[in-house]
């Protein structure tokens, strides 16, 4: 990743003294869907593994809006950054009855998880026809929510990766209207619930594919 960003940078200095560069703005409504491989490990007082449970495959979708700024470095090329105002949300999962005791027997356990502030930086390069691609760095907070089964740590930050291709149609007045596909690929993140007997979760190949449909301002 560390590379695509030198890579960004080092293009803007040796394009911009040739070319004249224009900034545009836009906004995008995203539709994906993700999935991922899930295991929870659950763990007595002493650290012993009592359980063991996997789940591989678990998908969900989510629509949500992005906003992005683009800056043109020639008649190709452009440098943007994009970012996701509302958080994406996967559905909330249920473990039957596993939960402690409230006196009548146990509770159910819920685990749900938010995906906040997806910014990503992103490459631009496209055709005189209007075809054009995409390679961008990616970043989101991950807040975990659950009930009956302690306080789940948040994991932070994870960091990932995005390709894309998409079409531009150029309408009047410095107007666009854009039609994408992207697919998302992101890093490995774990999260317990700091119990004695802990709860431990593990998400990883977590991926997506979103389809997205954006209007864009040129200035």
């Amino acid at each position: 990743m560390k590379k695509i960003i030198a890579t960004i940078v080092a293009l803007i200095f040796t394009t911009s003294a040739y070319a004249n560069p224009s900034l545009s703005i836009g906004a995008s409504i995203n539709h994906g869907l993700y999935g991922g491989n899930g295991k929870e490990v659950n763990t007595d007082h002493s650290g012993t593994v009592e359980r063991t449970t996997k789940k591989d495959g678990a998908a969900f979708v989510d629509t949500y809006a992005t906003l992005f700024l683009e800056y043109e470095v020639n008649d190709t090329v452009s440098i943007g950054l994009s970012y996701a105002p509302d958080a994406i949300s996967t559905p909330t999962n249920i473990n039957d009855s596993e939960g402690e005791s409230n006196g009548s027997g146990y509770v159910d356990i819920t685990v749900k998880a938010d995906f906040n502030d997806l910014t990503t930086l992103y490459l631009l390069a496209k055709s005189p026809i209007g075809v054009y691609g995409k390679i961008g760095y990616s970043q989101m907070d991950i807040d975990v929510t659950s009930t009956n089964a302690g306080t789940y740590a948040d994991p932070g930050t994870t960091d990932g990766m995005e390709l894309a291709v998409g079409y531009e149609h150029e309408a009047a007045e410095g107007v666009s209207v854009r039609a994408e596909l992207a697919y998302h690929e992101f890093d490995d993140l774990t999260a317990n619930n700091g119990q004695t007997d802990k709860n431990t979760i593990t998400v990883s190949n977590l991926r997506g594919a979103t389809g997205r449909i954006s209007l864009v301002k040129s200035f």
